[in-house]
């Protein structure tokens, strides 16, 4: 789907006292290998969320670096080292995610499998990106909000304060 009708219809979803707040913007660096990008949620223009592919691809190698170091485990092609070698990206990528650094095409995936399922499994959904987007929908009642008390995830909740904080819930 084209982003300006995925922006479109994500921006539609958004509760009434949000509405106009909050933005959904993305773009492409054209001279980067590979044109990526990043994406960012703004409330009241100020950045509330930054989905840089970027950024996450740096501090993904840093810290995969410094893990394997701290491991020494440098050699890949060593069958000794090579488990240990694979564990500690996959242990950089699990620690970034814990922390919110996400692709911009996370972002992508998320928003079009959000517009694609009912608020209620938005609401459920083990991607915390899909339960932010949840947390800012119109369908989402304030009722819902006041049953929810925390997420698990940081990011997810700080929409869901977000979106508290614009109903005026006090929590």
């Amino acid at each position: 789907m084209q982003w300006s009708k995925m922006k479109m219809r994500i921006e539609s979803r958004l509760c009434d006292s949000l509405r106009g707040r909050i933005q959904y913007n993305s773009t492409r660096y054209r001279g980067s290998h590979d044109q990526v990008g990043r994406a960012w949620i703004t409330l009241d223009h100020v950045i509330l969320h930054d989905f840089c592919t970027m950024k996450k691809s740096y501090k993904y190698n840093a810290l995969a670096d410094s893990i394997l170091k701290e491991n020494n485990c440098l050699d890949w092609e060593d069958p000794l080292q090579q488990k240990e070698y694979y564990q500690a990206y996959e242990l950089a990528a699990q620690i970034l995610q814990n922390q919110g650094f996400y692709y911009q095409y996370q972002f992508y995936d998320a928003i079009e499998e959000f517009l694609n399922q009912s608020v209620n499994r938005a609401i459920t959904s083990e991607n915390a990106m899909i339960r932010s987007f949840a947390y800012l929908d119109k369908r989402v009642g304030k009722r819902t909000l006041l049953r929810i008390k925390e997420d698990k995830d940081r990011m997810a909740m700080k929409f869901l304060d977000v979106r508290k904080k614009a109903e005026g819930i006090h929590f």
